[in-house]
């Protein structure tokens, strides 16, 4: 028995294919993989044949992880040792790299524009399509950033704190002044 491919059902297998295949490679072609990992809200990622750049991740703000300004101030309004703050900012980082070794180092990113430092801001996606920002507010180890408007973001981090979920089970107290 021969199969005879009609015109028009030619035509609508190319079809077919081209939107089933198309998507494919385009996502394939928006993936970055994270070279490092600064601590839990900013990374390093880069393309084939291109260079590395520095993303903030956009919608959250984690506790610092290195001696800054930032630290101090926070620290200060806190009432913690600086000390005290920057051990949140290595478990937070720690946290981030678990996550990117779990869910693989491979990301999508919707870019949202350069921020204060000119860095580019993204939200951030693994492959299997879970927003990294989110998953650091609802594992407790970052706070949703004062300018988000993100709403499932907020509800993410009252849940953290209800379940007193990573630094929020460590120092509620530093996590509430840290997420005011």
């Amino acid at each position: 028995m021969k199969v005879r491919i009609r015109g028009k059902q030619s035509v609508l297998s190319l079809l077919l294919i081209f939107f089933f295949l198309v998507p494919v490679f385009t996502r394939a072609q928006e993936l970055w993989k994270v070279v490092k990992i600064t601590d839990g809200d900013t990374v390093w990622v880069k393309r084939e044949g291109q260079r590395k750049i520095k993303i903030r991740v956009w919608g959250i703000d984690t506790p610092e992880k290195y001696y800054s300004r930032k630290l101090e101030r926070e620290a200060a309004r806190c009432g913690v040792s600086e000390k005290e703050m920057r051990k949140f900012g290595i478990l937070a980082s720690k946290h981030a790299k678990e996550l990117f070794d779990e869910k693989g180092r491979m990301v999508s990113i919707e870019f949202k524009g350069r921020g204060y430092y000119g860095r580019y801001l993204g939200i951030m996606y693994f492959i299997d399509g879970t927003d990294y920002g989110k998953k650091m507010i609802l594992d407790g180890y970052a706070c949703v950033y004062r300018r988000s408007t993100k709403e499932e973001y907020r509800k993410a981090q009252e849940r953290a704190k209800k379940e007193r979920r990573g630094l929020w089970g460590l120092n509620y107290s530093l996590m509430k002044c840290l997420c005011r």
